[in-house]
């Protein structure tokens, strides 16, 4: 009796690592799926008891390593833009532009998750969700502890990305829904360079 509960241990211990691989080999594959894509968003942020705090819109361009366009486009317009050494962030209401070195300012946004090009285990400890619904789960926590949020959750259907959950220590969550995704894009240089409007305030920067 005793072998045959440490063999069922064994064997448990197996299956969850092999879990665990095909999580995160399915979250990399889904990952590189977006080397150059393009997608509309809907971001809602939910309070601890699940009650709408924010609701958001707009689209994402993605060409990876290091480039993005993240904009807001209801209900206010926000510019979120990488070239792939700075970090322009552009609040159209406020005629206020932030730059920021990217090695600092992607800490915190949700796409930098979707940015990784390296081992994503090398950040987060990867675990299995499983399917709920139409969607397929990948649980991340992050290693570090200067991150906003505790716990991170990606959907995928068909490896592809098609929704991320964002959960912080105070019982609050981002969640984003991806539609209309577009693959192999050829983008234009343009999307991921930014020049401030003139007249705005430039804060950072060199």
């Amino acid at each position: 009796m005793k072998y045959l509960l440490i063999v069922i241990s064994l064997v448990s211990c197996f299956l969850n690592v092999a879990y665990a691989e095909t999580a995160e080999q399915r979250l990399k594959t889904a990952l590189k799926s977006l080397d150059n894509a393009t997608a509309n968003f809907k971001q809602t942020v939910l309070s601890e008891d699940k009650q709408v705090l924010q609701q958001s819109s707009g689209t994402v361009a993605i060409s990876r390593p290091g480039k993005f366009s993240w904009i807001y486009t209801a209900p206010y317009e926000q510019q979120i833009i990488a070239d792939g050494s700075e970090l322009w962030v552009y609040d159209v209401d406020l005629d206020q532009v932030t730059v920021k070195p990217m090695s600092t300012g992607l800490t915190s946004a949700p796409i930098m998750v979707l940015m990784k090009q390296n081992e994503i285990n090398s950040d987060f400890t990867v675990n299995e969700v499983g399917q709920r619904k139409f969607l397929y789960w990948v649980e991340l926590e992050p290693k570090a502890t200067e991150l906003e949020y505790s716990r991170i959750y990606i959907g995928l259907e068909n490896k592809i990305v098609k929704a991320m959950e964002l959960r912080d220590g105070f019982g609050q969550s981002t969640q984003i829904v991806f539609e209309n995704l577009r693959q192999n894009v050829i983008h234009n240089p343009k999307v991921f360079q930014f020049t401030p409007p003139k007249g705005v305030d430039v804060f950072g920067g060199s």
